[in-house]
């Protein structure tokens, strides 16, 4: 029985070989294409035993495909393809950490739609490897970069925060996305939170700088509901809160920008532009 079960294998490992030999010739003659491969569940029943070979391989074929792109080639003609076949990949042998990073560089920068479907792959990447930091941070990238969803980012980092050995990039990371999302109050915790659970005092000295900018941020916000109480609407502007609700609009040097979103005023990272505009913070 086992004499049958090498035999299989390697007939399997040779079948492969001249299925990639001959898909390279092809690629150099013509311009690559990519078929969707079966569902994960049809494959896990058809390889049985196989299936981390089986998975292997499929891996192979799809970067034996990127590879042979030409170039000029549109991303959203294949990405489709490149999106469903990890996704079976990674859904037939989740411990198979390649195509989590392949997903991640070859997808999300197409379009939101793929950038959602990389971090549908990347919820199978975290359960197959819950103490991998890179995979949390992969997925909170996109939703800040790609999916202009900070407050949904600032919850996966925030929750990366929790892992062991993770860093305290994660924690101010969570911190910063809250406060950009227009949650004040809840960066300001979450920064207390860290200033207590830390012995580092670089980390605590720039927890204390956030949080005193956080709180100026605060008070433009009460200044802009004391306007709505006023003028039953809310400001096109922050500028005119000035002089009437505030005697100046704060400002924050290299490190923030204030943000206005009806109803809610934020703080951001003057190089970590969002891809969506926010309303204006001063008439033109």
């Amino acid at each position: 029985m086992r004499l049958i079960r090498r035999l299989l294998l390697f007939l399997v490992m040779a079948a492969y070989g001249l299925v990639f030999l001959a898909q390279e010739r092809i690629f150099q003659e013509r311009p690559a294409t990519l078929q969707p491969v079966p569902a994960a569940a049809f494959l896990r029943a058809a390889t049985g035993y196989l299936k981390q070979l089986t998975s292997e391989i499929l891996f192979v074929q799809s970067s034996v495909f990127i590879g042979g792109i030409l170039p000029g080639t549109a991303p959203n003609t294949y990405a489709p393809a490149l999106a469903h076949n990890y996704r079976q990949i990674t859904t037939l042998y989740p411990r198979f950490i390649d195509p989590y990073y392949f997903a991640q560089a070859h997808l999300p920068h197409v379009d939101p739609e793929f950038a959602r479907a990389t971090n549908d792959v990347l919820v199978t990447a975290r359960k197959a490897h819950p103490t991998e930091l890179v995979f949390p941070f992969f997925q909170g990238f996109n939703l800040f970069r790609y999916l202009d969803e900070p407050l949904e980012a600032a919850e996966v980092f925030r929750q990366a925060s929790l892992l062991p050995e993770a860093p305290p990039m994660f924690g101010r990371l969570a911190a910063i996305l809250t406060a950009q999302g227009g949650q004040l109050q809840a960066a300001i915790i979450s920064l207390q939170v860290m200033v207590k659970t830390t012995d580092d005092e670089a980390v605590k000295k720039r927890c204390y700088d956030e949080i005193n900018m956080f709180r100026q941020a605060l008070r433009v916000q009460k200044a802009v509901n004391d306007f709505f109480t006023a003028q039953q609407r809310y400001p096109d502007a922050l500028d005119e809160l000035v002089p009437g609700f505030l005697p100046a609009l704060p400002t924050f040097g290299d490190a923030f920008v204030l943000t206005w979103n009806p109803p809610n005023v934020g703080l951001q990272r003057p190089h970590l532009e969002k891809a969506k505009p926010s309303a204006p913070l001063l008439r033109p």
